[in-house]
């Protein structure tokens, strides 16, 4: 399983577009620049859609011709921008698309309904689903059902049912714990009736790092290296990973200065690769 960084930004971005404090002086000097989340598993599927996707293709080179299957954990803009899709056909490409499936909560489905209703001709519109699921529940996609993916609930939004998401690919388990702060209860202990008895546990894990050496604490809906380390022990007690799971940080806001000297300081501190944007990590 390859995963790809495309972006690992928070919802503004890095430099953020409406800011001129120090941290975004200082990226835009050097060009050391954190888009909007998004990422690729294997080159077809994708997890999140952010404005930023476009951007991602042109200086990442990436095709998202391939792409089929599309997990959005939640409806906010920065992770779901769904006007891009009017895009998928008409005159808009000369490329004969495959079916795209996207996933998300009842709010995705609506956002991607409102953002295409104008514009989205029923030709194109016909070569994409968009499936609500339901948090706990194992489902099959990809070409030939080859993945299996399972919505978690997050600790994120007040108004729509946020997910993390859970998934599989043969013998490999992966953990996208973007957008959130620490777990609920529900969600850990989903995680442990999975994996507590099992001899093999989640390979990899990806944090929300917003706020990098902040901690946020057990009621935020994002989460700093404190707490991702607080999330990595509860993981341990549960016996959901073991010492093989290695773990990457993402999603840093501007406000949290991940200049490349303070992401150096937390892969040496705690251990964590710190993602950047085309980062590329197989597992």
């Amino acid at each position: 399983m390859k995963l790809t960084f495309l972006g690992t930004g928070a919802a503004e971005g890095v430099p953020a577009m409406f800011c001129a404090c120090e941290t975004c002086r200082l990226a835009r000097k050097r060009g050391e620049y954190f888009t909007r989340s998004q990422l690729l598993i294997d080159d077809t599927i994708g997890v999140d859609f952010p404005p930023d996707a476009y951007l991602h293709a042109l200086t990442l080179g990436e095709d998202f011709t391939k792409v089929s299957d599309l997990l959005i954990t939640h409806s906010h803009m920065d992770h779901f921008y769904a006007h891009d899709f009017i895009l998928r056909g008409y005159k808009y490409t000369q490329t004969q698309m495959q079916p795209l499936r996207i996933y998300g909560n009842t709010e995705v489905k609506k956002v991607y309904e409102e953002c295409t209703r104008r514009e989205l001709r029923d030709e194109v519109a016909a070569s994409i689903t968009v499936t609500v699921v339901q948090p706990f529940t194992p489902f099959s996609f990809g070409t030939q059902g080859a993945y299996t993916a399972t919505a978690l609930l997050a600790q994120h939004s007040k108004t729509e049912t946020a997910f993390v998401y859970l998934i599989e690919k043969e013998d490999k388990r992966y953990l996208h714990l973007t957008d959130t702060g620490r777990l609920p209860m529900e969600t850990l202990d989903y995680l442990e009736g999975r994996f507590s008895s099992s001899a093999r546990k989640i390979d990899f894990i990806t944090f929300d790092c917003t706020f990098l050496f902040h901690t946020a604490g057990e009621t935020s809906r994002h989460m700093g290296l404190g707490d991702n380390r607080a999330m990595q022990e509860e993981f341990t007690r549960r016996k959901i990973v073991d010492g093989h799971t290695k773990y990457a940080i993402t999603h840093y806001s501007h406000n949290s200065n991940p200049c490349k000297e303070t992401l150096a300081r937390a892969e040496k501190e705690y251990g964590y690769i710190a993602a950047y944007d085309g980062l590329s990590i197989g597992i």
